[in-house]
């Protein structure tokens, strides 16, 4: 299971790579992408990317670009099924909300009913 940093990452490599075979992003893109919402400091978005490559979600070889660090990446199928996951994760969690409201409602009416019962008798 992937942690909230990791996702939005995955989320900026998966739009860099839809469609291709593979992708040079550089450390700089991703951490400018996730500056809006995290604050990633180059160590862990190294930290990530390695992560992510240990998780078979993308293939991952660092290089230099011009004496500037540079990553080629590519999905791997765990990676190209990403936002079918994160669909299925919501859906599943919507899933345990609505069940855990239905049966909170269910035991609110039964406990209605037995102290109408006790009440009677």
């Amino acid at each position: 299971m992937l942690n909230f940093k990791e996702k939005y990452v995955m989320e900026y490599v998966y739009q860099k790579c839809t469609g291709k075979k593979s992708c040079l992003i550089s450390p700089r893109e991703i951490i400018s992408f996730v500056a809006d919402k995290y604050v990633i400091y180059p160590d862990e978005l190294e930290k990530i990317m390695t992560n992510l490559s240990y998780d078979n979600y993308i293939e991952l070889f660092k290089s230099d670009k011009k004496g500037n660090p540079i990553y080629c990446v590519s999905l791997k199928l765990k990676g190209e099924g990403f936002h079918r996951e994160l669909s299925n994760n919501k859906r599943n969690w919507l899933f345990w909300l609505g069940r855990s409201a239905i049966l909170a409602v269910v035991s609110a009416l039964v406990g209605v009913f037995i102290r109408m019962l006790f009440v009677w008798i």
